[in-house]
């Protein structure tokens, strides 16, 4: 499931810059959830959390966190992007159409993708992929669920955990310690 992981990634390989961070994401806290992976480059940032009970090898849900630096690509070029990337990796993939936005005066945007078989580990994957065009940043944030191969046409996730999904990235904020308008909690 790396592997898929990595198809949004990688349209950002070799294009980011050291960090500097006046501007911070602001994701809410998931009670219990643990990280199981946190890396800090020159690239940016990427922190992997999992829920209580699982283990870093075999997990159904993950959140992932990311801040890449002096990538020039919009909210729209990533959403689409990624279906293209998902879609080299998995037998059966579906999107959903792009839901762009602001978030803190940034462009941001959704989008749900489903793979029914990931070629990797022949499970499958639903993921809400959250982006967020900053001024110092382009943040990802992703929803995943990962379990039995499925028809991707349709959503291995309940009505009630999706919208809870959708309910965390809407609590997702951009701040600026330099903009008084935008002030960090």
């Amino acid at each position: 499931m790396r592997g898929l992981a990595l198809a949004a990634m990688a349209v950002f390989l070799g294009l980011a810059a050291p960090a500097l961070a006046a501007e911070r994401l602001q994701v809410p806290e998931l009670p219990g959830w643990r990280v199981v992976s946190s890396v800090t480059d020159r690239a940016g940032e990427s922190t992997e959390l999992i829920p209580p009970g699982e283990t870093a090898d075999a997990w159904t849900r993950r959140v992932t966190v990311q801040a890449f630096r002096g990538v020039p690509m919009t909210v729209q070029d990533f959403l689409d992007k990624v279906v293209g990337n998902t879609a080299q990796v998995c037998d059966g993939v579906t999107a959903g159409p792009p839901g762009l936005g602001k978030v803190g005066g940034q462009d941001a945007g959704t989008r749900t993708i489903a793979c029914g078989r990931y070629k990797g580990d022949g499970k499958g994957a639903f993921t809400l992929h959250y982006v967020i065009r900053g001024r110092e940043a382009f943040y990802v944030v992703t929803r995943m669920w990962r379990g039995e191969p499925f028809n991707p046409a349709a959503t291995p996730i309940s009505a009630a955990e999706l919208q809870d999904w959708t309910d965390y990235v809407g609590a997702i904020d951009l701040c600026d310690m330099r903009d008084p308008a935008r002030p960090c909690r």
